[in-house]
């Protein structure tokens, strides 16, 4: 279990990956296998990987998360909906939203409080004691909600040691790719952590 702290957002669990893995090695890499096309460089006559340690980044992220692995190679904290990364459209640098629900009380406070009767995201019901817990839309329909959510964009152009491929298949992928999603997730935790625990000090 991880041991989640305000400014810790996502983090990568590898004992998860080795001790559920379907050929003995990586449950993350059987997931890459299916996916594989993704990885290669579609400008390329012969079968090649992508140049860009940034796409190469995105699609390695995307297919550690949800909805490809679930429960995720990549782990977001309970209380985050989820953490995305993208290339930017004009130059192709990397960047990441990190989606957090925001409950009345942090986009409210003392000086705005919001009628009892509209609902808000409730709680999973959680027995463990964890303070961090997932966070889901209403039950009911038929009552009023507010359901308040911002999404943390940090930069990725400045990042140092993103993977350059040299792979698109086998161990070497998953090697390669295992190192890039844990580098993004150090990124991440370093440059949104603090921001996303100054947006929820007043929960």
């Amino acid at each position: 279990m991880t041991d989640w702290h305000e400014q810790l957002l996502v983090q990568v669990d590898d004992r998860y990956d080795r001790e559920n893995a379907s050929d003995g090695h990586s449950r993350y890499g059987a997931y890459l296998r299916q996916n594989s096309n993704l990885f290669r460089d579609s400008w390329s006559d012969e079968p090649a990987p992508v140049k860009d340690p940034a796409e190469f980044a995105v699609h390695a992220w995307t297919v550690a998360t949800g909805p490809i692995m679930f429960p995720g190679y990549v782990r977001v904290r309970p209380d985050l909906r989820r953490i995305t990364l993208h290339r930017d459209e004009e130059d192709h640098s990397l960047y990441a939203d990190i989606h957090v629900p925001l409950r009345h009380s942090h986009i409210g406070g003392n000086a705005k409080r919001f009628p009892y009767a509209w609902q808000d995201w409730e709680e999973e019901r959680d027995y463990s004691g964890e303070t961090y817990v997932a966070l889901y839309e209403p039950r009911s329909t038929r009552k009023p909600a507010v359901l308040a959510s911002v999404t943390v964009r940090v930069s990725g152009s400045e990042w140092p040691h993103l993977v350059t491929p040299t792979a698109h298949e086998g161990r070497t992928l998953v090697d390669e790719a295992r190192e890039a999603v844990t580098t993004v997730a150090r990124h991440i935790n370093d440059d949104a952590g603090l921001i996303v625990a100054r947006l929820l000090a007043d929960r």
